[in-house]
Parts: structure tokens; C-alpha cells; sequence
């Protein structure tokens, strides 16, 4: 029973709880280490752990928080929230770090997906457990995405106290590259509110800042709005200035920087030079209709009515162009959004279904270690039952043991007592050295014998009482003679205390046996033996 206790208890933990191998647990960790300076690295390391569902519940967790992460450090978005939701489930406010982080990148999936709502309600529960923690990098997060959500519905006085708080919790946790493109933030939401002065100073504080950064993108991206700001500011040289700054970093937006230095020539009606830059921008993207603008305003001013026209044309194509997409993403959005309703309905069953298997796993589970408690119990009870069974046999030994070593020592004691006294009635008989069996002798007086008769009673637990009661067909006198062999006197010795002859004696002991039906093989003394141990009758 124990063996097979022993063999179910791991078994059970072990079905029910998942173990991480070794080789991940390294993974896990190379991919924590990584994920701020290299995320591309750290996504490698988490795609090659192969089996997911095998890592226990904090490492599962943990997985899903890392993935989360490189994928958005990645800038791969991620629309199903089934990863994301394996961390928020786990963590809460025993981890509020890991529970703010989980519920952060929630957000920017609801954000990915369409889900306003959503993603308003997981930054809310962000910031809940941000404020609990001391992690001024998460609460810089929170707050930047929450002032980009308000800048997105154009309140903009609520989106600059958010990117402020973002800028000081950055500052707080001395994270310079997020404080400078906070402070651009800053700046561009006041350039949105057409407070160009007030951008030009957090610009400016940005540029100053981003000159301890290795990061030309951020430099460029100051430069740029900088130059936007200066241009609406009718500044065009300083404008000029900015923008060619900004365009000595090649990337995937120098369409846009072209295309702002084209505007500042047309501007100071320098049409040659804005026709160099508007061909340098070769596929204007979303800008098509103001690229092409730009075209019809150069010809209009050059006074080429035809290429004016062609081109107005081309504005008109590129507009409607641009509508049928945005129409396109817009049915593509409401598609998007019926799939994913659909596929949250769905994701309710299957967790629905999931649970359920859950809850009836965890009844067999607990029924199993009921069934298992129960005989545990059982089995201890009964070998508690045995071992208290066993004390109690030992206890009595030892107290048998105890009566027996009474009982010898007392028997000893009584034995001594008899050899003492059967020699001193001897001593007294004083007997002739010669006698013959016919021959008497003057035995005891009465209360001698009484005495001699009363202490082999006391010595011998009542063996006269026990003789006249068992065998009431033999006389007084024989039972006294029964009793003096039983103290081990021999026929003379019984004579002399008698007061008779040694064969009157031998003739009554074989009446005596005669009347006891007793055989010559049997010794009188052994038989006195059992009846002083109440074995007399059976014997007989």
C-alpha cells in the first residue's frame, strides 16, 4: 500500500503541473537579457523554444509577456489577443510589474485590432498596477499611449499632460531615448494647436538632448518638424535649414523630406530648384495629392497652362483614389471587426469548453485524492489499531513477566519455608534409628499437627479445602496424609508425625489411589502439583 501511495502522489503532481526542461529556462533568460538592446535577437531565442505547453504556469506566463514584448519592439503587430491574455490571467497584485506590462501590451493589441474601447480599458488597469510598482519605465509607456489615444480624438490639452507625465516618469527612470521623443511629442502636440513658439522650445530642449544619442532617426525626425514648424511660421530659410538637416539621414520617409524642401522653393518662388526636389521624390505614397499639387502650383508659376491642367487632373485621380482605400479600410475595418467579434464569441466557447474540462480535471483530481486520503487514513488507522494491539500484548508480557518473578520468588521463599519447618517437625520427632515397618511411634499432639497442617495449607493455596472438595470420598485422614507427601515426606517421616506405623501407611496410600483411580505410573506429588493448579480433574 505504501509503495503504490508513493508512485500515485508524483504521478498526480506531475499530471497536473507542467514542467520546464532546462534548455528553455536558459532561453527565458537570454531573451530577458536582450530584449532592450537587441528585441530581434531576443525573438529568435523565444522561437526556438518548441513546445510551449509543457513550460510550467510562471514560465508560460512569462513566455507570453516576453513574446508580447519583442513583437511590438519588433513593430510586428499582433491582432489576436490569445497570447497576451496567458500573462494578464496569471499575473495580478502579488507581480504589479508584470501585471502593468501584460496589460500595457493588451492595449497595443486592442490598438492593432481597432478596439477603442479595449484598449482605453487595458491602459486603465496598466496604469492601476503601475502606480503600485516603482517602474518609472512602465509608467512612462502607459502615460505616452494614453496622450497619443487623446491625441487622436484631437484633445490635446489631455494629451500633453499625459506626454508630460510620460517625459518625467522617463526622466525619473533615466531612460533618455524615451524623454527626447517625449519632448518631441510635446512639441508636436503644440505645433497641432498651432502654438509654434511653444513647439520650437521643446524641439529645441529635444535636439539638445538627442546630441547624447547615437540615434540619427531621432535627430532627423527633430530636424523635420523643426522645419515644419519654422515653414508655418513663414520662416522659409530657417525652414530650408532644418529640412536639409533632416534629409542628410537617408530612411524610409525621405519621400516626405523631399517633398517639404520642394514646398519651401515654391514658396520663395524658386521653381527650378522645387522641380529638382519633386523629382527626387518618387513615390509620394499617401502625399500623392499634395506631390501633385506642388506640380500644378510649379507650372502655373512657370505659366505652362497644359502641364498645370495635367496635373490638376492627376490631383483629382489621386484624391479619389485615396477615398477608395480609406472606403476599402473602412469595409475592411468592419470586416475586421465582424471577424473579430466572431472570433471573440468564439474564444468565449472554446475558454467556455476549456473551463469546463478544467473543473471536471480538477474534480477527478480531487476526488483521486479523496479516494487516496481516505485509504491513507484507513490504512494508517489500522496500523495505529495494530501497533497500539501489539503495546498491549508487549505491557501485558511484561507485566505476566513481572507475576511470574513475583510468583518464583514468592514460591522459593514458601519452598525454603517448608524444607525449614519439615525439618524441624523431623528434628522434634526424634526417630529410632532402627525401626520396622510395623513398629509405631508416638506422633504429633494435636495442635502441632494442626500447625503443620495449617501452614502446608497456606504454602500450597488450599490443598486440603481443594481435596475435600474435589474428592469428597476420601477421609481426614488421608487427605492429611496426602498432604504431608505433597511437603515431600516419605512414608516414615508421615508415620512418625501420625503417630502410626510406615505400613499402615503404604496400605493407605494404595487405598487412596484406589479411590482416585490412579495408576502406579502416576506420582502422587506430581498429581498434588495439579491440583494445587486446579488441573486435579483433568489429570484424573
Amino acid at each position: 500500500m505504501r509503495r503504490f501511495l508513493s508512485f500515485l502522489l508524483p504521478v498526480l503532481l506531475l499530471t497536473a503541473c507542467g514542467h520546464t526542461p532546462p534548455q528553455d529556462k536558459v532561453l527565458l533568460a537570454k531573451a530577458d537579457s536582450l530584449m532592450g538592446t537587441n528585441p530581434p535577437v531576443a525573438l529568435m531565442a523565444l522561437r526556438q523554444i518548441r513546445n510551449v505547453r509543457q513550460l510550467s504556469s510562471p514560465d508560460h506566463a512569462w513566455y507570453a509577456l516576453l513574446m508580447s514584448r519583442a513583437l511590438d519592439k519588433c513593430n510586428i503587430h499582433v491582432q489576436s489577443d490569445s497570447l497576451i491574455r496567458i500573462a494578464t490571467h496569471y499575473y495580478g497584485e502579488d507581480n504589479p510589474v508584470c501585471a502593468g506590462y501584460a496589460w500595457f501590451y493588451m492595449a497595443r493589441v486592442d490598438e492593432h485590432r481597432g478596439n477603442a474601447e479595449g484598449r482605453a480599458t487595458s491602459l486603465l488597469k496598466a496604469q492601476q498596477y503601475a502606480l503600485q510598482s516603482r517602474d518609472y519605465a512602465l509608467r512612462g509607456l502607459i502615460y505616452g499611449d494614453k496622450a497619443r489615444e487623446f491625441q487622436e480624438q484631437w484633445q490635446l490639452d489631455s494629451s500633453l499632460f499625459y506626454f508630460h507625465q510620460a517625459y518625467y516618469s522617463f526622466k525619473q527612470g533615466i531612460s533618455r531615448r524615451n524623454e527626447v521623443v517625449n519632448l518631441l511629442s510635446i512639441g508636436y502636440t503644440h505645433y497641432l494647436k498651432r502654438e509654434f513658439d511653444s513647439a520650437l522650445v521643446y524641439y529645441q530642449y529635444a535636439g539638445k538632448q538627442a546630441v547624447f544619442l547615437q540615434d540619427t532617426l531621432v535627430r532627423s525626425s527633430i530636424n523635420r518638424e523643426t522645419g515644419l514648424t519654422f515653414f508655418y511660421k513663414k520662416n522659409y530659410s530657417q525652414a530650408l535649414h532644418y529640412f536639409r538637416l533632416a534629409s542628410e539621414v537617408s530612411d524610409a520617409f525621405d519621400y516626405s523630406k523631399w517633398f517639404d524642401i520642394a514646398m519651401t522653393y515654391l514658396q520663395i518662388n524658386e521653381p527650378d530648384s522645387a522641380r529638382f526636389y519633386l523629382l527626387k521624390c518618387k513615390d509620394p505614397h499617401e502625399m500623392a495629392p499634395d506631390y501633385y499639387r506642388l506640380w500644378e502650383i510649379l507650372y502655373e508659376k512657370k505659366g505652362n497652362l497644359p502641364l498645370a491642367l495635367h496635373y490638376a487632373n492627376k490631383v483629382s485621380i489621386a484624391k479619389d483614389s485615396l477615398n477608395r482605400l480609406a472606403l476599402k479600410e473602412s469595409f475592411a475595418g468592419l470586416e475586421k471587426k465582424y471577424n473579430y467579434q466572431r472570433m471573440v464569441a468564439e474564444n468565449s466557447k472554446l475558454a467556455a469548453a476549456n473551463q469546463q474540462k478544467m473543473n471536471l480535471l480538477l474534480m477527478v483530481l480531487v476526488a483521486l485524492l479523496f479516494i487516496l486520503s481516505f485509504f491513507l487514513l484507513f490504512y494508517l488507522n489500522r496500523k495505529k489499531k495494530e501497533l497500539a494491539q501489539q503495546q498491549v500484548i508487549i505491557n501485558h508480557q511484561k507485566e505476566r513477566t513481572q507475576l511470574m518473578e513475583k510468583q518464583q520468588h514468592l514460591q522459593n521463599v514458601l519452598q525454603h519455608k517448608i524444607d525449614t519447618f519439615r525439618q524441624n517437625v523431623l528434628a522434634g520427632l526424634q526417630l529410632p534409628e532402627q525401626q520396622t515397618e510395623d513398629a509405631c511411634v508416638p506422633g504429633l499432639n494435636q495442635p502441632q499437627l494442626e500447625e503443620v497442617l495449617s501452614n502446608i495449607e497456606a504454602c500450597y493455596n488450599d490443598i486440603g479445602v481443594k481435596l475435600q472438595t474435589r474428592f469428597p470420598i476420601l477421609t481426614q485422614h488421608e487427605i492429611h496424609i496426602l498432604m504431608l507427601i505433597q511437603v515431600h515426606f516419605t512414608s516414615s517421616q508421615i508415620a512418625g508425625v501420625l503417630g502410626t506405623s510406615e505400613n499402615a501407611i503404604n496400605v493407605t496410600r494404595s487405598t487412596i489411589r484406589k479411590k482416585l483411580n490412579l495408576s502406579n505410573k502416576i506420582n502422587l506429588v506430581t498429581f498434588l502439583s495439579h491440583v494445587c493448579t486446579d488441573q486435579g480433574e483433568e489429570k484424573v
